[in-house]
């Protein structure tokens, strides 16, 4: 049986990993929780309404909570996530 031997990060540690200014691979979820893998350039971390969203050269606003993987950083809300999911 193989074990996962990752540090479970903070949510200040997986922002502070947040390239800026950089195309990086984006796992997240949208509203309708449809999962959406994409390739995007990361402009920066806004706050609206007490919601922390990443803010994509295209304009698109992702809040930071429905980011399951942002350049092979896996987020602290969805630690399991790897366990269930196709890399492929």
């Amino acid at each position: 049986m193989e074990t996962n031997e990752t540090t479970a990060l903070t949510d200040a540690d997986f922002r502070a990993l947040i390239p800026l200014n950089k195309y990086v691979r984006l796992d997240y979820f949208t509203d309708l929780h449809e999962f959406i893998r994409t390739d995007a350039l990361v402009k920066r971390i806004t706050a609206a309404d007490d919601i922390e969203q990443l803010e994509l050269a295209t304009g698109e606003k992702i809040p930071l909570d429905r980011v399951i993987r942002i350049d092979g950083h896996l987020s602290p809300n969805y630690p399991g996530y790897d366990d269930y999911s196709c890399s492929c």
